[in-house]
């Protein structure tokens, strides 16, 4: 089924709307949540929540995109969850993220955090597709590098260098644009 005939289902209020998105998406939901909690209850609790907001949330909202309006509501739902497991940061990529944008203890942290990720948006809108193909990928789905490789169909190695590229790339994005890095 389309995503636009599963929004429709949505506006519809039809609750196979729910289903319809679990059978095209679920799989890829299930492991979004799994790659940020480790867990696979936690997970599957997650992703039955996301469903819900999805629920609430459509309408009033028609999102271009169901998958990637989908992903972004596993991914908060997810790392709201790591929060209060007190988990948050500790995976790979967030420390290799966290490397170049470091966490901030002050009354700014949320601007800051609403500007970065303003910057970010911006560099990947400019970034070739495949590097934003690998960076989402990567630190936006939590995937390893062996899963970023296998999905792309790239080289592991192939995926690590242009990681770090991207990273190198970023962070000067980010200086140029008067992130105090």
């Amino acid at each position: 089924m389309e995503d636009k005939d599963i929004i429709q289902l949505y506006f519809d209020r039809n609750e196979q709307a729910i289903s319809e998105t679990d059978s095209k998406y679920g799989k890829l939901c299930r492991k979004m949540a799994t790659n940020i909690l480790y867990n696979e209850q936690d997970s599957e609790e997650c992703v039955n929540s996301s469903y819900l907001k999805l629920w609430n949330a459509i309408p009033p909202q028609n999102p271009d995109s169901l998958c990637a309006y989908l992903c972004a509501i596993i991914r908060n739902t997810a790392m709201t969850v790591l929060k209060k497991r007190s988990a948050y940061g500790k995976s790979e990529q967030m420390t290799e993220l966290m490397e170049i944008i470091p966490d901030r203890q002050d009354v700014e942290k949320e601007y800051d955090e609403k500007q970065t990720a303003r910057l970010i948006n911006e560099y990947l809108k400019t970034a070739p597709r495949k590097s934003r193909d690998v960076f989402v990928l990567r630190y936006y789905c939590n995937m390893s590098v062996a899963e970023v490789a296998g999905s792309l169909k790239m080289n592991e190695i192939t995926v690590r260098t242009r990681l770090s590229r991207i990273r190198q790339s970023l962070r000067k994005f980010l200086k140029e644009n008067g992130y105090d890095i």
